[in-house]
């Protein structure tokens, strides 16, 4: 028994999924077992490949008529799908050049038949005259054009050439924006409605010439006032008193989409996914979803969740307990894998369209010693895309802003699976209200060492507002128990080997901090012979009990000194606390 089943099983995927080699065509995902909608991509490396994949499953063997369409702009061929379903056509997307349209041209080398029928949608300047050389030079030798002057009359021409004795439904779309006319071309295709293209604020004259003749009792407006005004719906029922003009629109591409989808087709046993950022592979595929009046429901590739109007649609099929299968057109870098998954888990019921997706995690920078208490809130993505503030309840109530670093905190939300979420703090030294910087020369190893030694006795020394600083105070004795070496000093006119050596560089470099800050001076020298490491008359030297540099906190905060010593330079900072 257990044998059979494997060989049922394995007889219903062969069932659902028909391989045609490369590019790619990939069927029923390796998704959670809790999901049982078959899936299908048809996809290629490029759009033209893509094209190709979907032309392929529209039918492998041979064909009477092939569509060809530019894949770089897209109003052309907006309407190109009922005509298209018409003439039991694929259609196949070009780019400029015949060199660069060898997708395309394998198809029709594969599947047209020799006395077969090559459409051409669009002037030569969208698909130019080499193509029919091409064609020609394939044996191909019934080639049509149709096309306009522009996307409008090229519209016009396609519903033209229908051949429908009466029109009693019409579609009008814009033509300067896809995803509305994409939204419905496989339910106009498959029900024989033309798709009449329209600027925003006014219905073209042929358009109303042939509405005028066609006298049609139903009318369809795709998109909102902004992409089709209120001014041509007033039009249509100027030209047709007794039609019924009826706005099919949402507050964005997504949810005319979907208002789109439910209007003609709430319940169907197939759902098309493309991305809605793109018109390519919906153009493409819009003659494949048309052979059963199948809907398109488009994606935002930006995201891995679904757009809002797209979620609830597919949450409704679990409560109706309908399974519809999905196919993809394009790639994973249009339609991701995981979004994907998403939709066929919210088709499952293994989430809700509010269930939470993800959580971000958080990251703060703050400066030291810094009040800061963790969020009471961070944000969730929900699988139909919203963002949401909700709970937080952290691992620790206190954060230690007193060292300098990053830190990370975990911290849980409910409704998110028990999985953790991280808070990622830095943080940084403050911004310090004065710094100066002097080189000195690192080889002379005494001198090193004994700037070393003074500039880490003031290294965190902290000054009260008003509180007094003296150098020789806070550095203490210059003498050979403390460490202190000999070096270099300034005696009178002449330099001499004396201890401690390198102080009043020291003292020199902090003075120049000091300056920086505005802070009161209370005393400084300088030395009787110039120095290398600061400007003429911007040192400060030192030389207990006589000479020192003393200043006052003259500001109303607390003053922190930092010293830092890096390879050959030397820097105080000071900060304000």
């Amino acid at each position: 028994m257990r044998r059979k089943n494997k060989l049922m099983a394995i007889i219903l995927i062969l069932c659902c999924s028909i391989m045609i080699g490369n590019p790619a065509f990939a069927a029923t995902s390796n998704l959670p077992e809790a999901a049982q909608t078959i899936t299908t991509r048809l996809a290629g490396q490029t759009r033209y490949e893509t094209a190709k994949v979907i032309s392929e499953q529209f039918n492998q063997g041979k064909v009477q008529n092939v569509i060809l369409s530019t894949g770089i702009g897209f109003a052309d061929a907006l309407s190109a799908s009922v005509f298209a379903s018409q003439k039991d056509a694929p259609i196949l997307l070009v780019d400029t050049s015949v060199d660069g349209s060898k997708e395309a041209f394998d198809y029709v080398t594969k599947h047209l038949d020799p006395t077969g029928t090559v459409y051409i949608i669009g002037g030569t300047a969208i698909v130019s005259k080499e193509f029919e050389t091409g064609l020609n030079n394939l044996g191909f030798n019934n080639i049509e054009r149709i096309a306009g002057y522009d996307r409008y009359e090229t519209s016009y021409q396609l519903a033209c050439s229908l051949n429908n004795t009466s029109v009693p439904t019409v579609v009008i779309s814009s033509g300067e924006s896809y995803p509305d006319a994409l939204s419905i071309a496989s339910f106009a295709a498959n029900k024989g409605w033309p798709i009449l293209l329209s600027p925003q604020t006014a219905l073209p004259e042929e358009m109303k010439n042939y509405l005028a003749e066609k006298k049609p009792t139903k009318v369809y407006i795709t998109g909102g006032t902004v992409v089709i005004s209120d001014n041509v719906k007033s039009e249509i029922s100027a030209l047709l008193p007794q039609a019924s003009v009826e706005r099919l629109a949402g507050q964005d591409r997504f949810e005319t989409n979907v208002i789109i989808t439910q209007t003609f087709n709430p319940n169907p046993t197939t759902i098309y996914l493309a991305t809605g950022n793109g018109f390519a592979d919906a153009l493409a595929g819009s003659a494949l979803a048309a052979k059963n009046g199948d809907p398109i429901v488009l994606i935002d590739s930006a995201t891995l969740t679904l757009p809002k109007p797209a979620a609830n649609y597919f949450r409704k099929f679990y409560m109706g307990k309908l399974n519809p299968n999905l196919v993809v057109f394009g790639g994973s870098s249009v339609v991701a894998n995981e979004v994907l998954k998403n939709s066929r888990d919210l088709i499952a019921g293994v989430v809700k369209e509010d269930s939470i997706y993800t959580v971000a995690d958080v990251t703060a920078t703050i400066t030291q010693n810094q009040v800061y208490a963790l969020p009471t809130t961070v944000q969730a993505r929900l699988y139909n895309s919203e963002i949401i503030n909700v709970p937080v309840k952290w691992n620790s109530m206190f954060v230690d802003t007193s060292r300098i670093g990053s830190s990370i905190y975990e911290g849980v939300v409910d409704g998110y699976g028990g999985k953790a979420i991280k808070l990622n703090l830095t943080v940084k030294e403050p911004m310090p209200i004065a710094q100066y910087s002097t080189h000195f020369d690192s080889t002379l190893v005494n001198r090193t060492g004994n700037i070393r030694l003074s500039a880490n006795a003031l290294d965190g020394k902290l000054l009260a507002p008003r509180e007094r600083f003296s150098f020789n105070e806070s550095i203490g004795k210059i003498t050979a128990e403390a460490g202190y070496k000999e070096a270099l000093i300034i005696e009178g006119d002449t330099f001499i080997l004396g201890l401690g050596g390198g102080v009043c560089q020291v003292s020199s470099t902090l003075y120049n901090a000091v300056l920086l800050a505005q802070l009161e001076i209370l005393e400084a020298h300088h030395h009787t012979l110039p120095v290398a490491y600061v400007p003429p008359g911007q040192d400060a030297t030192v030389s207990s009990p006589f000479l020192d540099f003393k200043f006052r906190n003259s500001s109303n905060l607390f003053l922190l000194i930092r010293s830092l010593l890096e390879g050959n330079t030397l820097t105080f900072k000071l900060y304000e606390k």
